[in-house]
Order: structure tokens, then C-alpha cells, then sequence
């Protein structure tokens, strides 16, 4: 009989009690199985020790669902070199356990990528990406992962299922007997709450896809972006697109934030592939730095950049959607660059990229906290969201880093309290509050790409109401009825979301040099580094 390998030494236990996030949380074991049999002697003495079980990529999840007090399921090992590239069919057959990047250098010897490219790419595992159903720039065009799942294959609780995109799953297994009995005729009976409550938004990543099960009745779908709450992902089918042959890159400097909407719908009648903005709190921060040759002063003086990449086979057709959009500038633009050379696009969305080192490494006392990092509203409130969100922070005394994907009018946040005042939780959590309230109220979604995690599963019902609430609990039983696979994710334990924090005088204490082991990874993005040593 196959053992789990179960370590428990506090040193190992230490290194898995952050992701990144918020959150330090020491879990009582850590396993890092590699074949079907160590998994299912791992959940079975999980079982046996009545511990809960956490499946973790490489741990760049931001919502808290990567961190728990049982065991952490490290699957950085399971089967790493699996991928095979089907070229005719444009599928890719690999392991959850792949990094995205890995996935698009094997695909590109033939001509192939996976278009969704959030910006942990580079380590992010696409078990990871599925969980949380993921996206980033090139969301305006590609949509999130979801788009491109053909097939997973799931340990559940009740053994190995295997989803397919248009395909009946199988019937005999306890988990689609139990979906087919309990969950199938409460989801027809609250379908008009479903369609009503779910937020007409481009992106959404916040609980169990029930709208995208009623449209086209595939279980699938219900996987994609539960966060490890229904099983462990094994294997992966995904969907490729041809590499496009040709790049044009356009950057417009707004006045103010209100001609952020204008400038954001004449771009996206253009088609373009992605369509990112910086506010000006962003430009602030990385003005002073050597990035690009800016005109003196134009970082301080923008209310916000948009940046917009167009992609194509037709290089003149290219050129000439690029060209419309620099002449698409409202009358609030300040500034419109174009590039076509690969060099001169890198310089462009240079500007992109220099924040986050820098917020990560402030050892003025404030530290980076992403809160309410990921919400998302209709494109049409995007200015009015990043103004209340703007407005409350400063109501708070606490700097806010705004930046995101205009195409889709999703935000990502990094708010940056100073810990040397003794009430900066109280404020943070002020700000948690009032903008949860705001971004419902707009019409939109607390998460967008990153998911409910701990962070705002509190937040489902609110979202979503009771009869949907009841769905989730449903789906959750039929899948897990035990409670084995991440409880206190998605559906909330009553937890306070600002507890359990890795800052602060009530953060675990952590064996020597361990805090600073956790701290370099996530100002070097070293997510990719294995734990386990």
C-alpha cells in the first residue's frame, strides 16, 4: 500500500503559510504527491486525521484560497513535463502542474499559443489558472480561460471524473448522480434568480459559473474557477490559436479620469488585443524612475494612460487599426505614441511593468496590501469606480495604486497603509467595505479574474442573494459532501476577512529567517521557486 507523504516539520510548514495576498495562515501538514496513488493515500490520511485539503500551484493566487490550517496539496511535482501539442486539432494535452510559459514555448515549434496571458504567467500553473479562471491584458479578446478549457480530468472526493466540453459526463459516478438528484432541479428552480443576480460584467471570477452552466448544461464549466473546492485537477485539454504574425502597440496620455470612458469605447470598436489603463496614482508612483523618455512632466500631469496592442497576419490592416486609434484620441489626450518595432513596443508598456517592484520593496512603513484588488464594473462606471475608490482611500488616509484592464473596466487596487499607525486595520477595513458595497451597487464584481477565495467569500451572498447562496451550498455537496477540499473558499466560515494576516502584531510567528525567505519571493516574483526542500 501506497503511503501519503504527509511532512509536518514546522520548518516546511512555514514556508507553505503564504501565497500572495494577504494572508499568512501555518498549515498543520504539507504533501507533495506525484502519482494517482500518493494523491489518494494523501486525501485518505487526510481524512483519517480529520484535516482539510488545499491544492496549491505555485501560490500566486491573490484571494487567500491558496492557504490553510490543514494540508496544503503542493502540485508543482505532478507530472511537470506533461504536454503534448496536437497541431492539427490545436489542443494542448499537459498537466496542471505546467507553467503557462512552458505551455506557450511548446506550442510556439508549431506556430501555437494559449492567448490568456495574466501577468504571473511566467510561473502561474495552469491547474492554477482554471481554478481561479484567469485572464489578464489580452482578456479584451480572448476572454478568460474558461474560452479555451476543452477537458479536465478530477480527483474528487468519490474518485476520478473526467469533464469534457459537450460531452454527458458519466452518469454512474456518485458526484453526477448526486448533481443530476439534488443540484439540476434547484438550479432550474431559482434559473430566474441565477440570470437576474449574476453581474452583467465582461469578467467574472467570483463563485460557481451557474449562469454559464444554464446556457450550455456543461459540468465543466461548474470547475472552472472553484478554487480547489470540488477536487484536485490531474489533467488539462485546452484550445491553441496561431501566433500572429504582426504587432502594433498605442499609448494615449488622458487629462482626467472622466475621458477615460470616451478614449476606452472608440478603442474597443477597433478590435484590439489588449487594453490596459495606469492611473494616475500608478503614474505617480513610477514617475521618478528611468523607464522610458517621457516628456518632462507628462507622468505627473496625465490623469491615467491607456495602452492598446493590436495583432494580426495582415500587416497593413494592422498598421491601419493602429493608426485609427491614435487618431481616435479625445480631446482630453495629451499625449499618443505608436510603435510597431519590437523594441519600441517594450518601451512603451516599460511604464506597465515598474510598479510593482517598487511597491513591493517600500520600507518607508507602508506595505503593499491587494484588499480590493479585483474588482470589476460595466466599462460605462469605470471612471466612477476608480473616483470612489480614489475618494475613499484618501477619506481613509491611505494611499491607493490603481491599474487595470479598461477593455473589460477591471481594477486591480494595491492599497499601501503605513503599519506604524495603530489604527491602519480599522481604515483598511473601512475601505474593504465601502468599496465592496460601491462595486455591487455599479453592477459589478468584487473579483474579476483572481476569484472569491477567502479574501471575499463573506461577500457571495451579498453578490448574489440567498437563492443563489443556496445553489453554491448545493454544488459544494454534490461534489464534496464531506467538506474535504478547501472550506472557508467561496463559501464563507464566518471568518473575518482581515484576519490572518502576514503584517502586523497578530501575524503567525514564523521560525527564523522564514519571514524574510516569503518576503523575497514576493518582491523578486520568485513564485516559481520550489518550497520544498
Amino acid at each position: 500500500m501506497v503511503k501519503s507523504v504527509l511532512r509536518t516539520d514546522l520548518a516546511i510548514r512555514a514556508r507553505y503559510s503564504q501565497g500572495a495576498g494577504i494572508y499568512r495562515v501555518v498549515p498543520a501538514a504539507v504533501a507533495r504527491p506525484t502519482t494517482p496513488a500518493q494523491l489518494g493515500a494523501t486525501l485518505a490520511s487526510a481524512r483519517e486525521r480529520g484535516l482539510s485539503v488545499t491544492p496549491r500551484g505555485a501560490g500566486s493566487a491573490m484571494d487567500g484560497s491558496n492557504v490553510t490550517s490543514g494540508v496544503v496539496l503542493d502540485l508543482t511535482a505532478w507530472n511537470p513535463e506533461g504536454c503534448v501539442i496536437d497541431s492539427g486539432q490545436r489542443r494542448a494535452f499537459v498537466s496542471p502542474a505546467l507553467p503557462l510559459a512552458r505551455l506557450n514555448r511548446e506550442a510556439s515549434a508549431y506556430g501555437l499559443r494559449l492567448p490568456v496571458d495574466p501577468s504571473s504567467g511566467a510561473w502561474a500553473t495552469l491547474g492554477g489558472m482554471i481554478s481561479t479562471n484567469a485572464s489578464g491584458p489580452r482578456s479584451v479578446r480572448a476572454g478568460s480561460i474558461r474560452r479555451w478549457v476543452r477537458g479536465v480530468g478530477i480527483q474528487t472526493a468519490d474518485g476520478y471524473l473526467e469533464l469534457s466540453r459537450g460531452v454527458h459526463p458519466d452518469s454512474r459516478h456518485p458526484v453526477v448522480a448526486r448533481w443530476y438528484r439534488d443540484v439540476e432541479p434547484l438550479l432550474q428552480r431559482h434559473a430566474q434568480a441565477i440570470r437576474a443576480r449574476f453581474p452583467r460584467v465582461r469578467k467574472n471570477s467570483a463563485g460557481y459559473a451557474l449562469d454559464r452552466y444554464l446556457d450550455h448544461g456543461d459540468l465543466l464549466d461548474v470547475v472552472i474557477g472553484s478554487e480547489g473546492t470540488l477536487g484536485v485537477l490531474t489533467d488539462v485539454t485546452l484550445d491553441l490559436e496561431p501566433v500572429p504574425k504582426y504587432r502594433a502597440s498605442v499609448r494615449l496620455a488622458v487629462r482626467a479620469r472622466s475621458d477615460l470612458v470616451g478614449s476606452i469605447e472608440a478603442l474597443r470598436l477597433l478590435d484590439p488585443a489588449t487594453l490596459e489603463f495606469l492611473d494616475s496614482s500608478f503614474l505617480r508612483v513610477i514617475a521618478a524612475q528611468p523607464l522610458t523618455p517621457e516628456r518632462p512632466g507628462l507622468l505627473l500631469e496625465a490623469g491615467g494612460l491607456l495602452l492598446a496592442d493590436f495583432e494580426g497576419d495582415d500587416n497593413t490592416e494592422m498598421i491601419a487599426r493602429a493608426t485609427a486609434a491614435a487618431r481616435s484620441a479625445q480631446a482630453g489626450t495629451l499625449d499618443v505614441r505608436v510603435a510597431t518595432d519590437p523594441g519600441e513596443i517594450d518601451r512603451l508598456w516599460a511604464v506597465r511593468h515598474g510598479a510593482s517592484p517598487i511597491l513591493a520593496g517600500l520600507a518607508d512603513g507602508r506595505r503593499s496590501l491587494q484588499v480590493i484588488e479585483d474588482g470589476c464594473v460595466p466599462v460605462g462606471h469605470l471612471a466612477e469606480y476608480l473616483d470612489f475608490v480614489d475618494a475613499t482611500a484618501r477619506a481613509q488616509r491611505i494611499d491607493a495604486v490603481m491599474f487595470g484592464h479598461a477593455g473589460d473596466g477591471h481594477v486591480h487596487v494595491n492599497l499601501l497603509p503605513n503599519l506604524h499607525d495603530p489604527d491602519w486595520k480599522d481604515r483598511v477595513r473601512a475601505v474593504f467595505t465601502a468599496v465592496s458595497d460601491a462595486v455591487i451597487r455599479l453592477g459589478g464584481t468584487p473579483s474579476g479574474e483572481h476569484g472569491a477565495g477567502r479574501l471575499r467569500a463573506g461577500l457571495m451572498e451579498q453578490l448574489y442573494g440567498a437563492e443563489v447562496g443556496e445553489c453554491f451550498r448545493a454544488v459544494k455537496h454534490a461534489f464534496d459532501p464531506g467538506g474535504l477540499f478547501n472550506p472557508g473558499v467561496i463559501l464563507g466560515d464566518g471568518r473575518d476577512p482581515l484576519s490572518r494576516l502576514k503584517v502586523g502584531t497578530d501575524a503567525a510567528r514564523l521560525p527564523d529567517g522564514v519571514d524574510e525567505y516569503l518576503l523575497r519571493i514576493e518582491v523578486d516574483a520568485k513564485w516559481g521557486e520550489s518550497r520544498w526542500t
